[in-house]
C-alpha cells in the first residue's frame, strides 16, 4: 500500500493530502491507525532482529509456487 510506504518513507511525517488520499480510496481512521501501528510493529521488530541476529529455528519454506 502506498500509504504504508509514504509513513515509512518519511518516518511518520505523512501529510494531509496523504491522510486524505487514505480516506478517500474508503478506509477510515480506525483503519488508518491500524496501518501506522503494523508499520511501527514491524519496524521495532525489524530493529532487533537486526541488533540481536536470532537464530532461525524453523524449517525453510519451499514456495508452493504460483496460483
Amino acid at each position: 500500500m502506498q500509504f504504508a510506504r509514504k509513513v515509512i518513507d518519511t518516518r511518520g511525517k505523512v501529510g494531509d493530502a496523504d491522510v486524505k488520499a487514505v480516506r478517500d480510496a474508503g478506509y477510515t481512521d480506525a483503519n488508518v491507525i491500524e496501518i501506522v501501528a503494523l508499520v511501527a510493529m514491524y519496524s521495532l521488530t525489524n530493529f532487533f532482529n537486526n541488533v540481536f541476529d536470532p537464530v532461525k529455528d524453523f524449517p525453510a519454506v519451499t514456495p508452493a509456487g504460483s496460483i
